[in-house]
């Protein structure tokens, strides 16, 4: 198994809320085999397992009708005007719940997401 620097995953989520401000309501960043949370904020331990098992779900449903594999993430539209996304991080998963009325939507998705991306492969060591 590859370390994983925690230390830059909480340097991450800090970026993070300074880019979303208090438009993210929460944040982890788990493994996804054993579900342990390795950074956050306002972490979501039922989340996590619902989102790791979703994420399996759609993983194995792309397979098996024949899509391309999940890229870098897969957004959901709550209501109450929500979001949630889910970041692939290769053997890491991290989901964020944003409220839409505090955070746009294009920061989420051309700066946090990207920032993000590459912040996590960093503390993977990649």
């Amino acid at each position: 198994m590859t370390m994983i620097d925690t230390k830059l995953l909480d340097l991450a989520v800090q970026d993070l809320r300074n880019v979303l401000r208090d438009g993210l309501i929460a944040t982890d960043i788990w493994d996804r085999t054993d579900g342990l949370s390795l950074a956050g904020f306002n972490q979501q331990p039922v989340a996590v397992a619902l989102f790791t098992r979703i994420t399996a779900e759609l993983e194995s449903s792309m397979a098996d009708s024949n899509f391309p594999p999940l890229g870098r993430y897969y957004l959901i539209d709550l209501e109450g005007n929500h979001t949630a996304a889910v970041l692939n991080h290769g053997s890491l998963l991290q989901g964020m719940l944003v409220d839409n009325k505090r955070a746009n939507l294009g920061i989420l998705i051309s700066v946090a997401i990207p920032r993000m991306v590459e912040s996590v492969a960093k503390a993977r060591g990649r």
